[in-house]
């Protein structure tokens, strides 16, 4: 398994780092598409889809991120709030209601509000002239909430944060998840010389980017809930060692809709 993870990774990553950072605008819209598009197929699994219909959920998916790229961003990411604090209480709530959200068309109805916002909110972090580095801050914020959870839940973690939905992640590893992400945003504001991190600007940063950690692990224990109702461990098997493209972008997912709004409002950029 670690063999084929890391083979995986070799293959994978060049291609990954050279459509996010390399692509312009429009090329960049289309790689994210394709990506979130076999996404979309993905997820049709979680709704019981047959094989036929995976592959027109997915067309359907990828017609409705090309009328998105033209619609007002704000808009769109609202919605996304919306959804994740709702997935918040099914997270919490899991299994207790399942009933309400375990049908087939509500699972499919979801899927938009998953895959559309996230679109629309990578391609607005294109937008921004810093792009490349917004990007990266992500990125590392959402590594370093996976990262420092890892090590911080191997080390202490007894008690479990959703049993029911995810058995391995414990309160150890999420606080410790968030505080790398903390110190990941300070070094990264203290890199680019912005925020400056000793006013209130650079602390509503700092809240700001820890909140995206804790979001970016909403993300994951979702589609684990998902996952966890299909009775499935991935959510495919096109990625050899590490599952499926939704089990890879789980957190990125939920994490950059919140980024962006944030971003679009922020003072210091």
């Amino acid at each position: 398994m670690l063999r084929q993870r890391i083979i995986t990774g070799i293959v994978i990553a060049p291609i990954a780092l050279a459509g996010v950072f390399l692509l312009p605008p429009l090329e960049f819209a289309f790689f994210v598409g394709a990506v979130l598009a076999v996404a979309a197929w993905e997820w049709a699994n979680f709704a019981g889809l047959s094989s036929m219909q995976r592959y027109v959920y997915a067309a359907l998916i990828a017609a409705s991120m090309a009328g998105v790229y033209y619609l007002p961003t704000i808009p769109v990411l609202a919605v996304s709030l919306l959804w994740w604090t709702i997935a918040f209480v099914l997270v919490v709530g899991y299994p207790k209601f399942d009933e309400l959200w375990g049908h087939t068309a509500v699972i499919v109805i979801i899927g938009f509000v998953v895959m559309l916002p996230g679109f629309a909110a990578l391609n607005a972090l294109k937008q921004f002239p810093q792009s490349s580095y917004l990007i990266c801050l992500l990125f590392f914020l959402i590594w370093g909430a996976d990262i420092g959870a890892y090590f911080s839940g191997k080390a202490f973690g007894k008690a479990k944060l959703a049993p029911m939905v995810s058995p391995g992640k414990s309160w150890a590893g999420f606080f410790g998840g968030v505080v790398t992400s903390g110190v990941i945003a300070t070094l990264m504001a203290l890199y680019s010389g912005s925020p400056v991190m000793m006013s209130w600007t650079g602390l509503a940063y700092l809240a700001a980017c820890m909140g995206i950690a804790v979001v970016s692990v909403l993300g994951d224990l979702t589609i684990s809930m998902f996952k966890r109702h299909r009775d499935i461990k991935d959510s495919s098997n096109l990625l050899p060692g590490h599952g499926g493209f939704l089990d890879r972008i789980d957190s990125l997912l939920s994490a950059s809709p919140v980024f962006a709004l944030y971003l679009l409002f922020a003072s210091w950029l």
